[in-house]
């Protein structure tokens, strides 16, 4: 997580939204509007001399769209952390947000606690999007495999290492990485949860009721 207070930029051509979520943010101390910006054009000359963490970045503006900023700040500040804030409930548009680079995405007229929440969560190094758009881990065979028998009840490390053809510790391997992948894509809350392999290997059960052979 960026040191607090998290350091913000509102990028939004509507200067009541703007001004509105800025005395919003300025209500936590755990936040600092550093900048706003009308446009991607005025965005990316205040990124060039603005320390900033993460940028609120709405979808619909004057010249170069949100999404298609998002996907430029991606290419050129790898670690500045965007969360598109945005009116747009479509598929297509969380979808391009995912494909852009985006860190999160989040309805406009959201509760305050939600959009605090979100702000917390991208700057917390995870990522938040509506849940069937919640990116999933991206595993391996192996690591699928490890997944799928973890759901079953009578499977235990040695069980699922000799299913495997495989020792114990590579299986405790492969359940470490699925670990940190795991980190990469659900709210911390979540990933704090000790049991949160086992769940997660029902739920693939329950998608992938044959065992994983691709």
């Amino acid at each position: 997580m960026p040191n607090l207070p998290i350091k913000i930029m509102i990028v939004d051509d509507h200067p009541i939204f703007r001004h509105g979520m800025r005395g919003l943010l300025e209500t936590q101390t755990s936040f600092r509007v550093m900048a706003e910006a009308r446009s991607a054009k005025e965005a990316w000359s205040l990124l060039e001399k603005t320390d900033i963490d993460l940028v609120l970045l709405d979808i619909n503006m004057p010249g170069t769209d949100g999404i298609e900023l998002a996907s430029r700040l991606r290419a050129r500040y790898s670690r500045l952390l965007i969360l598109m804030v945005t009116m747009h409930k479509e598929d297509a548009y969380i979808r391009r947000s995912i494909a852009a680079g985006a860190n999160g995405y989040v309805i406009k007229d959201a509760e305050s606690r939600d959009i605090f929440k979100a702000i917390r969560t991208v700057a917390g190094g995870n990522r938040i999007f509506p849940d069937k758009y919640q990116p999933e881990p991206d595993l391996t065979l192996s690591e699928k495999r490890v997944l799928w028998l973890t759901g079953h009840h009578k499977y235990d490390t040695a069980r699922i290492a000799a299913r495997m053809e495989i020792v114990e510790a590579t299986v405790n391997t492969h359940r470490h990485n699925i670990w940190q992948k795991l980190k990469a894509v659900l709210p911390e809350e979540e990933t704090s949860n000790p049991n949160l392999l086992v769940i997660l290997g029902v739920e693939y059960r329950f998608r992938c009721p044959e065992y994983p052979s691709e």
